[in-house]
């Protein structure tokens, strides 16, 4: 029954503690409070970190790293210190104990678990979390976001545009 007819979905390496892994399966909720929900897998590494720790940091990478991102997928923090042997490198969070900040990110959101949602009866666990500070270098360029198609296909933007009006090019224009 399941069908991914619902991707692209813009791709994120998610930090816990010093363990991080790509995570799609994310989307604001709210606004005030600013809130995301993130859901991974049961058999996930992470999973056990987050319900650890209860914070976590959303990185947003550019296309050029997608490499690094999708490869942090394929190897368990069970075994190896995907960090670095990736070449990524954290930095402190501003407001989480455990967790870092992935260098060279154009925007990240730390994040505090508010709730666990109980028995989503499914085979991944939803997180109802708080950002409690973001960190927004630059907004993203053409072409830069990674994407997630689905399986292993992923893709970039390659056209922007708004009906009706001039894009604005300052990097932090919203």
């Amino acid at each position: 029954m399941y069908y991914s007819g619902f991707y692209p979905m813009h791709l994120a390496l998610l930090t816990v503690a010093s363990n991080l892994m790509p995570m799609a399966w994310w989307t604001p909720i709210s606004k005030e409070p600013f809130r995301f929900l993130v859901a991974m897998d049961r058999k996930n590494h992470t999973l056990s970190l987050l319900r650890e720790h209860r914070e976590a940091v959303l990185n947003f990478l550019p296309w050029t790293e997608r490499e690094r991102v999708v490869r942090a997928g394929y190897l368990t923090g069970r075994k190896v210190r995907k960090a670095e042997r990736l070449g990524f490198h954290l930095t402190p969070a501003q407001q989480l104990k455990h967790t870092g900040v992935v260098e060279g990110i154009y925007a990240a959101f730390e994040l505090v678990v508010v709730s666990e949602l109980q028995d989503p009866a499914g085979d991944h666990v939803p997180f109802v979390c708080d950002v409690v500070h973001v960190h927004r270098r630059r907004r993203p360029a053409l072409g830069e976001p990674i994407l997630f198609l689905g399986y292993r296909d992923f893709a970039t933007l390659g056209e922007r545009g708004r009906f009706g009006l001039p894009i604005k090019t300052s990097p932090l224009d919203e």
